[in-house]
């Protein structure tokens, strides 16, 4: 269960690593782990507990990986997303525009696409194939790329002109976020700092 788990990921990741070695390696930090703090210690009970961050650092080293993927990935779609209605708007199919996106952007984005082309050749429709890319990549801005894809191919309209609205709008929400952010990056801290302070009084 652990191997498979560990392969999905690092397919996610575009690694390839065999999921075997991560599990020996897993092993191997918590057995190293443990015998740093029994040493460290003498006790045994200490060294079991130290074991357990280094069994669990190679697979919370691929969570962050992949969290900072998809991170990377939202912020490359506005970009996509106007690079597919200039595409749209020269009289490019959209099959076609997935397919300038995959070829002429950075990773992660152009390889989460290239899968989207491939899939499509192989026999999806643009809707099945975008739904599998949500799958792969989950987020609220892919999600309205997708829903927009399917009222236009259900109802039709000007789906250049729809990305073209998504792109300022996940855009302007992205600055007023990063507002909000500095705005309260003091009170922040300044919480962090009050919550710490009774465990170094108390030490």
């Amino acid at each position: 269960k652990y191997i498979e788990g560990a392969e999905r990921t690092l397919d996610d990741l575009f690694l390839t690593i065999p999921p075997q070695q991560l599990l020996w390696l897993t092993i191997l930090g918590g057995f190293a782990m443990l015998t740093l703090a029994f040493i460290a210690t003498g006790s045994l009970l200490v060294g079991a507990v130290g074991a357990v961050p280094g069994a669990v650092a190679p697979r919370l080293a691929l969570k962050v990986m992949k969290q900072k993927r998809l991170k990377k990935f939202n912020e490359q779609l506005v970009e996509a997303m106007v690079t597919m209605t200039n595409a749209l708007r020269s009289g490019v199919a959209l099959p076609k525009a997935f397919q300038i996106v995959a070829h002429d952007m950075p990773k992660p984005i152009c390889q989460e696409f290239g899968i989207l082309v491939q899939e499509m050749r192989l026999g999806m429709d643009v809707e099945e194939a975008m739904e599998s890319l949500l799958e792969r990549m989950p987020g609220q801005d892919l999600e309205l790329v997708v829903t927009s894809v399917g009222i236009s191919n259900s109802v039709g309209g000007n789906l250049a002109e729809v990305f073209e609205r998504l792109a300022e709008t996940i855009r302007e929400r992205y600055r007023i976020e990063g507002r909000i952010d500095a705005l309260t990056a003091q009170g922040r801290m300044q919480g962090i700092l009050v919550s710490i302070l009774p465990i170094f009084v108390g030490v």
